[in-house]
């Protein structure tokens, strides 16, 4: 495991900035420099999670990471891809959806991130919708001037788009539409989630670069504007297939499972 350094260019992940998010029994372990995130086992009736992160959940939710930003951290998970329930990961995103999984803008990530065989988020064609994967998610934002301007034509479009999400035979061309205009980028890795690993995410203002154990994975466009730090294992099981099928439920957990971190003092 050597050779990783746990780093951010405006926090560290040892920092009391990170606070905890629990939900219906899902818990933070320390011990030295390892942070464990855990969920208990559970059922499709309720959400669970176990997250650490940087930002309130209130809405509106305001986000204090901007790149260039370097994180690099060790991690493992109780489970192998597959057998691991519901999703889990690390990284930077914008937080853009309710828990029932409503739209509150267009999304915006880069991260590592992980979704169990009941998912089949279809974000980039020829991907599997599913396993553990290095991705990024670039949508568009306006510029200074425009979004106060454009704010309301915003919200109008976000909640016209939560309605077609619903309707059959609308939903397909709303996820088209959506994929023509979002740049998704991902890689599926191949490796024993079980293992200690190395995962190295350089992003910059116009690329984002991740990294596992040295070697480069990915390279891919970079999402703009503020996003939160987020480190979770939860439930979730989330749909967003090519035939426009959108949905959010959960998925039983029939064992205690989790997300270890190893964290530079």
């Amino acid at each position: 495991m050597a050779g990783c350094e746990a780093q951010n260019l405006s926090h560290s992940l040892s920092v009391p900035s990170l606070k905890e998010h629990l939900v219906n029994g899902g818990r933070v372990e320390r011990e030295g420099d390892v942070v464990r995130l855990v969920i208990p086992p559970t059922t499709r009736a309720a959400y669970t999670d176990a997250q650490l992160d940087d930002y309130e959940h209130a809405l509106p939710r305001r986000f204090g990471n901007r790149p260039p930003q370097r994180l690099g951290l060790r991690a493992r998970f109780s489970h192998p891809t597959g057998a691991l329930k519901g999703t889990a990961g690390f990284g930077f995103w914008n937080h853009p959806f309710t828990r029932d999984g409503g739209v509150l803008e267009p999304p915006c990530n880069v991260w590592f991130f992980y979704s169990s065989p009941e998912s089949d988020m279809q974000i980039v064609p020829g991907m599997p919708g599913h396993g553990f994967k290095a991705a990024s998610l670039r949508t568009p934002l306006p510029s200074v001037e425009q979004r106060g301007a454009r704010a309301g034509l915003t919200r109008a479009m976000v909640a016209a788009g939560n309605l077609a999400l619903k309707l059959p035979g609308v939903s397909a061309l709303a996820m088209a539409a959506a994929r023509s205009v979002v740049q998704a980028r991902e890689v599926l890795l191949d490796l024993d989630m079980t293992e200690w690993h190395c995962y190295e995410l350089d992003w910059l203002p116009d690329v984002a670069v991740f990294r596992v154990d040295g070697a480069e994975v990915l390279r891919a466009p970079s999402p703009r504007g503020s996003l939160g730090f987020v480190a979770w294992v939860d439930n979730y099981r989330a749909v967003a297939a090519q035939s426009g099928e959108y949905a959010f439920a959960y998925v039983d957990v029939p064992e205690a499972q989790w997300l270890e971190l190893a964290i530079e003092q």
